[in-house]
């Protein structure tokens, strides 16, 4: 073989100065791999000062024997090949640093014959980094990424799409979204995928498909179109999220918003967008509809006295027989507590509507066993006629919730029809109960605390907490408006716990670092003492707001005294116990018995105020109250005279050894900032 004359080519200093301006490592070597050229970059590479010194040399002389015998092996394959050959290997330079390079050679042929080969080569460990990283988070993705050519078939793509598809990536590789994974999903995606290649514009495709498993599956995905040098479409990226798990989510949640978690039965959410709905198709169709609302008659005392988990069994029992009672196109729906709905679809005749309450109550009265106990329950349903009626919503349900009442009125368990000559007070009561659900939300409630004064020592001893009602903060309700309604509803439980924590806290602030306590007397109603949960709610309470239960009297009723109870005596008991006082309010109003002074732990008598305010002119009421002082003074019972307007009347008490009194001769009901505990009490006297 013919040898490159080497003079020859050293001479060339033009050859020289334009290899040594290329940035890239530049060699000419012989068949034996010995350099006869190479430039600056190549001698920088190797560690020497100038590319002369590389002459003669081999890459025996530079780099570790096992690289060196790969590049002569690559001289070697090039001098043997007619086409460069292109190879991507490691090198080390003269610090020892290894990194990438991307590097081609060909022979060099001279008169026919091979003389030695050419090579050149760059630096591209930074390309193959990026490409390495970029790999490695295409192939960690958590999103389904895919490349489709001309033909729609998937030429790449990630772990992601084997776990989303639930198969092996082979099943995937080569094939059509309408191939696999089929279907009218796939023939969809397939679809978008052609419209980029044709328009070139990116498309985003929801789509939902059953795997083979049944199993039901989302994927949201991007479609990208991958441009040749011309701006030619050559393939399409897809980029999908797997959105199984959020729409799963957003069912959930729509479930929530829109469903009763007791019953399963649409909500009053959804029941006002069925009445919505409902009057837009009676506009359009000249169609009427009417709607039922319905109250479980008794079910807060079966709670009451069961408890929650067996109220809600019997909720849903009850759920489960409405809506077997009508029809697979009406509505059924929980309001709330013991409240459900019916919309009944086009009702030809309002008499129909009659015809399916009576089937409603018939299947809602028969015996329901809860846990081995036989229940008996019975319903009030009140019927509003749309849209004859009424075309608004909010007063739809307002006037069956008052043909409820007038249901309830006529000895429950059984129907009526609203008529707009109903009267204005049962218009009124129903307003009220509607305006109490969203009261304690709406911090519409406040205390205000009537002073106790002990006329002896002339100082305040105790505050009575009085409730006021501020609806809507713009008008203020009293409390024999509300009160009474509150109880037959159920919302006195609720308000009787917030009571009870407004008072606790206000106890707390007042006696903080007060030798001599003023204690708090708070009602409490005969509805919270059957409240299974009255103990704990107050042991809550207590915790919550760290209150001292010697700070607090409970004023009861004397109609509770008379169920003679176990559960009311084993409660005013433990609430003795826990330091609490008892009071027994209104005494004399009712059926008082020295017997119930004696038996439950009552340790003071609050004499009531209708015959505190008949001492003047009364002189059965004089000895009424004598008497009660003088049974309370025997039985060693505290004693609180309420109502007391006059001078006369609390001297006249005051007389009678009954020092402890409260009225507006004294002070009315006040806010907790304006009751001033320093005052002097002798000039009211």
């Amino acid at each position: 073989m013919k040898n490159i004359n080497n003079q020859n080519i050293e001479s060339n200093q033009y050859i020289q100065t334009l290899i040594d301006n290329f940035p890239f490592m530049v060699w000419l070597k012989d068949v034996n791999s010995r350099i006869l050229v190479a430039n600056s970059a190549y001698a920088n590479m190797v560690g020497v000062a100038s590319s002369h010194e590389l002459i003669g040399k081999t890459d025996f002389d530079f780099f570790p024997p096992e690289l060196a015998q790969e590049y002569v092996d690559g001289d070697k394959r090039a001098m043997l090949s007619t086409s460069p050959s292109a190879v991507t290997v490691p090198i080390k330079n003269a610090e020892g640093e290894y990194y990438w390079i991307e590097s081609y050679k060909s022979s060099v042929v001279v008169d026919g014959q091979v003389v030695g080969s050419l090579g050149y080569a760059r630096d591209i460990t930074e390309d193959i980094q990026k490409q390495n990283e970029y790999k490695s988070i295409v192939e960690n993705s958590s999103n389904c990424i895919a490349k489709f050519n001309r033909n729609c078939e998937r030429i790449f793509l990630n772990k992601a799409n084997s776990s989303f598809y639930e198969v092996d990536s082979s099943s995937l590789f080569g094939k059509t979204p309408s191939q696999h994974p089929g279907g009218a999903s796939g023939k969809a995606l397939e679809k978008s995928i052609r419209e980029v290649f044709q328009n070139g514009k990116n498309q985003h495709v929801a789509f939902k498909l059953t795997i083979r498993n049944g199993k039901h599956k989302i994927m949201d995905t991007v479609l990208t179109p991958e441009f040749n040098a011309i701006n030619e479409v050559i393939a399409v990226i897809a980029i999908g999220q797997d959105m199984t798990q959020s729409y799963e989510n957003l069912d959930r949640i729509h479930h929530l918003a829109y469903f009763d978690s007791i019953t399963q039965l649409p909500n009053r959410i959804s029941l006002l967008e069925v009445l919505e709905q409902s009057l837009k198709k009676s506009h359009q169709t000249d169609c009427s509809f009417a709607f039922l609302m319905l109250d479980l008659d008794g079910f807060k005392a079966v709670n009451d006295l069961l408890g929650h988990a067996e109220g809600d069994l019997l909720l849903y029992e009850m759920a489960r027989r409405i809506e077997r009672a009508v029809r697979p196109t009406d509505t059924v729906a929980r309001l709330g507590g013991d409240e459900f709905a019916i919309v009944l679809s086009d009702v030809k005749d309002p008499k129909n509507a009659g015809l399916v309450a009576k089937k409603v109550l018939e299947a809602i009265k028969q015996p329901i066993l809860i846990r081995g106990t036989e229940l008996f329950i019975s319903a009030s349903i009140g019927i509003v006629i749309c849209p004859d009626q009424s075309c608004d919503v909010s007063d739809i349900v307002k006037y069956s919730d008052i043909a409820m009442y007038k249901a309830k009125k006529q000895g429950r368990n059984n129907y009526q029809f609203y008529s707009a000559d109903l009267s204005q007070t049962t218009i009124e009561r129903i307003d009220i109960e509607h305006s109490l659900r969203r009261a304690l939300q709406n911090e519409e409630f406040l205390l205000h605390y009537q002073p106790q004064v002990n006329m002896k020592t002339d100082k305040v001893v105790g505050v009575e907490a009085l409730i006021r009602w501020h609806r809507n903060h713009n008008e203020m309700i009293p409390p024999n408006r509300f009160i009474g309604i509150a109880e037959d509803s159920g919302f006195i439980i609720e308000i009787g716990e917030w009571i009870m924590q407004t008072a606790f806290k206000d106890a707390v602030r007042w006696n903080t670092g007060r030798q001599d306590p003023i204690t708090v007397a708070i009602n409490l109603s005969s509805r919270q003492f059957i409240h299974n949960n009255l103990l704990n709610a107050i042991n809550h309470l207590l915790k919550k707001t760290k209150c001292d239960p010697a700070w607090i009297t409970l004023e009861i009723t004397e109609s509770l005294l008379l169920s003679d109870s176990q559960h009311i005596t084993k409660t005013l008991k433990a609430l003795d116990k826990m330091g609490f006082r008892i009071s027994l309010d209104d005494f004399g109003t009712g059926y008082s018995a020295l017997s119930y002074l004696s038996k439950f732990p009552v340790s003071e008598i609050k004499i009531d105020q209708s015959f505190v305010q008949g001492i003047a002119d009364n002189n059965d009421h004089k000895l009424i109250v004598q008497a009660i002082i003088s049974m309370a003074k025997s039985l060693k019972k505290e004693l609180v005279a309420e109502g007391v307007e006059t001078a006369e009347q609390a001297k006249y008490l005051q007389d009678c050894d009954c020092n402890v009194v409260q009225g507006y001769l004294f002070s009315k009901p006040k806010p907790f900032d304006e009751i001033d505990m320093q005052a002097s009490w002798k000039a009211a006297v």
